[in-house]
């Protein structure tokens, strides 16, 4: 295995503090503005060449890393790499990653990262070729995942658009409740289960559910929702400041469960996918901040989701919608549960062949496998 070289971050690369840009200040462009938590809109101008390495110095974000293929903007609740000093761009963004900065928080309202104060922060460092051998390795994975996010990015818009259409054909349609033609968290996971649970909370709606520790008895939980969730099942979140998130969740995973900051919404007269569109009108979101309840903790509760309106059209409509929509709902959802899958054995071989433990050749056998 090729020498690695225990060294010192500033012999990595160079930092730089990222440059303000408030929204009001930005000009439409398709430049990628960079914060400490990634993508954060566009800008007509570009202050950093591509490749380049966004690490996020400010707020819960202290530490995040962000690639970028284009060049971009980073703003100043960021540091960004100036220099790479010879080291191979993805190589440096994997270990920038990797590295736990929590032990150089300068912050006091707030975390905060001092580039002048993590220059002796030791790292192991590879030869170049060694480098661009990991970083292809990882990046094959990384590549696949963004393939899959942009194949649910482009359901999302060709559903929307179809159900634009389903609204706007020249067919009256009927103003029915969602409790009409919808079930409001229904079904219950009795309190002996455990172990093989998989429990989808409000931080991970979408992509995210993660096995429910088998040391940790479900009749241990209170205050956990213990709900079941079928095929073509809807959840989304209940009102929360600042956050709302939806997602179609297609999984017969009879041990799938939500937290209570999800109202999960099964279909009954209606298909999943009409059922899906329809909760992400502007006009429903409106209804649900119409009717949360609470100021520091705003939420919605189940009677409240069983009185929005809803717009029915014809049955023969929206079973056509139903055949062009669910097919690509059930490609993209495959998509999101493969990249689960690959983002998961990333992670797996990440601090592996970081630190050497792991040779590239045998990393590159498993992902083959995967990609």
């Amino acid at each position: 295995m090729p020498e690695w070289t225990r060294t010192t971050l500033d012999r990595l690369v160079k930092l730089r503090r990222g440059h303000d840009l408030p929204a009001t200040s930005r000009n439409p462009g398709n430049v990628p503005v960079v914060g400490a938590a990634g993508p954060n809109g566009f800008h007509d101008t570009a202050i950093a060449k591509a490749p380049g390495v966004v690490v996020g110095r400010a707020g819960a974000s202290m530490g995040h890393a962000t690639y970028c293929a284009e060049d971009f903007w980073p703003l100043n609740t960021s540091l960004y790499v100036t220099d790479f000093l010879g080291n191979d761009p993805r190589f440096v963004y994997h270990l920038l990653g990797g590295i736990d900065f929590s032990g150089y928080n300068s912050g006091a309202a707030q975390p905060m990262l001092n580039r002048n104060y993590i220059t002796q922060i030791p790292i192991s460092l590879p030869e170049p070729d060694e480098q661009r051998a990991i970083a292809a390795v990882l990046g094959a994975l990384d590549d696949k995942i963004a393939v899959n996010e942009r194949i649910a990015a482009t359901v999302d818009d060709l559903a929307a658009a179809l159900f634009e259409d389903l609204l706007t054909a020249d067919s009256e349609g009927a103003a029915v409740l969602l409790g009409d033609v919808a079930d409001v968290n229904l079904r219950t996971v009795k309190a002996q289960d455990s172990g093989s649970l998989r429990y989808v909370d409000i931080s991970s709606v979408g992509v995210g559910a993660y096995e429910w520790p088998e040391e940790m008895p479900w009749s241990d939980a209170p205050g956990r929702a213990r709900r079941k969730a079928a095929l073509g099942d809807t959840i989304w979140s209940t009102v929360r400041p600042n956050r709302r998130s939806h997602a179609l969740v297609l999984d017969t995973d009879p041990g799938l469960v939500f937290s209570t900051g999800l109202a999960v919404i099964s279909p009954k007269t209606v298909g999943p996918a009409f059922l899906y569109e329809s909760t992400r009108l502007a006009s429903f979101q409106t209804y649900l901040e119409s009717v949360a309840e609470g100021s520091a903790y705003p939420a919605v509760r189940a009677d409240r989701f069983k009185g929005a309106p809803i717009i029915l059209p014809p049955e023969d409509a929206r079973f056509r919608f139903e055949e062009m929509a669910m097919p690509m709902r059930l490609r993209a959802h495959q998509a999101q549960v493969e990249s689960r899958t690959l983002a998961t054995l990333r992670d797996t071989l990440l601090p592996q062949l970081m630190s050497g433990r792991l040779r590239v050749k045998d990393a590159e056998k498993i992902v083959e496998d995967h990609v």
